[in-house]
């Protein structure tokens, strides 16, 4: 999930996205849903990804379209986090 500024800032027409009501802590708002690339290490993943303008900060990374194609460490006492990619065939 990613504030509607960065989708923005790359060119999306925010509410032309599948429209979803989503409900958090502040109550129900709407969420636009794009497909989008993330290029990280190992290649770039496509994810749908949620755009909202009132998330109060810039990305949420979730269990659907992104934790599930990786491992990830996360290391406090060394201040790491480590991320693995999962290969499937």
């Amino acid at each position: 999930m990613f504030h509607s500024d960065i989708g923005r800032f790359l060119g999306l027409k925010i509410e032309s996205g599948e429209k979803e009501i989503t409900q958090g802590i502040g109550g129900l708002t709407d969420t636009y849903l794009h497909d989008i690339a993330l290029y990280i290490p190992g290649g770039p993943v496509t994810v749908k990804a949620a755009f909202k303008d009132d998330l109060p900060i810039a990305a949420l990374l979730g269990m659907n379209g992104f934790f599930e194609h990786f491992v990830v460490t996360f290391n406090q006492n060394a201040q790491i986090c480590e991320i693995e990619r999962i290969y499937r065939a």
